[in-house]
């Protein structure tokens, strides 16, 4: 009991959790959730290799741009098309990210934090899986600045070329992504949706993030797994769980209120994957408060 209530009421969650990452079964309670969100990961290795071959149409553009005639500018649309289709299928994954992540916070988000994920391992491995994928798109959209470039000059060219046969990304929907494709970090926005939505009617939402980064941790700390995949995942998993928290909590990460233990998080990450320099880059840059808010004690850690 005592346990129970120190997972319930303590600032730092209890997370004394190990998840059978390797091999989480989803029970029958949890396999109607987990075969709806399964879709949505299903599809993450195509989106992923969208943006990691995502080539664009600079040097198209930059000739329509300089000779600014019809036979340019139409080489240039149609060089578009073919990359607008991939933003197309980026943008609306990042749709079912939103509805992944409602669904799986739900699931999860109950009054006894710790029994649930113990009990809805299957779900935890799935979050996980959500929370690993924003972090490696986000990272990779990072150093892929050209397209929001080539969107922005397809809705440019696209009252020209109205009626081509090969429009599929009209007018309306090309607004309609415009701000998506500005963002830095789309993945991790589409989750903070997620979790914004649900927090609006259930307040178990906030410390249970915090109880899944602090369960990462703990499993890391304690080595539990021997893989070194399995335990990259769980790395990802639990920055991936800090930047979500940062976003959703009114104070951030970084409050001394905060339910995650960011300073033991920070160490494990610098000493136990300095080959991985990106997840405290992610913590860094992809959080809202680390700019403005962070105490010294802590940003002095990333030196």
């Amino acid at each position: 009991m005592g346990s129970v209530l120190a997972s319930l009421f303590s600032k730092k969650p209890a997370c004394d959790i190990i998840v059978d990452i390797e091999n989480a079964k989803p029970s029958p309670r949890e396999e109607k959730t987990y075969n709806e969100v399964k879709v949505v990961l299903d599809n993450n290795e195509t989106i992923m290799k969208l943006i990691v071959e995502y080539k664009g149409c600079k040097e198209l553009c930059r000739q329509a741009m300089k000779e600014q005639n019809e036979d340019a500018e139409r080489e240039a649309f149609e060089g578009l098309l073919r990359t607008i289709e991939s933003i197309q299928a980026i943008h609306h994954h990042s749709e079912n990210i939103t509805v992944a992540g409602k669904l799986l916070l739900q699931s999860l988000g109950k009054e006894d934090t710790k029994q649930t994920l113990e009990d809805q391992q299957a779900l935890v491995k799935q979050l996980g899986d959500l929370l690993v994928f924003t972090i490696d798109f986000d990272q990779k959209r990072l150093m892929c600045a050209q397209l929001s470039n080539d969107f922005a000059f397809y809705r440019r060219l696209l009252p020209k070329f109205p009626r081509h046969p090969d429009v599929k990304v009209k007018a309306e929907e090309a607004s309609s992504m415009a701000l998506f494709t500005a963002l830095n970090f789309p993945m991790i926005k589409a989750l903070v949706s997620a979790a914004e939505d649900t927090m609006r009617t259930n307040d178990k939402i906030l410390p249970m993030i915090g109880t899944m980064a602090n369960a990462c941790l703990n499993m890391l700390a304690k080595k539990n797994f021997e893989k070194k995949d399995t335990n990259l995942f769980l790395a990802k998993a639990m920055t991936g769980a800090i930047v979500l928290y940062d976003h959703c909590a009114e104070m951030g990460v970084f409050n001394r209120g905060s339910h995650v233990q960011i300073k033991d998080a920070i160490k494990l990450l610098k000493k136990d994957f300095p080959d991985h320099p990106y997840l405290l880059n992610a913590i860094r840059y992809f959080t809202k408060h680390f700019r403005d808010d962070c105490p010294t004690s802590i940003s002095a850690l990333f030196d």
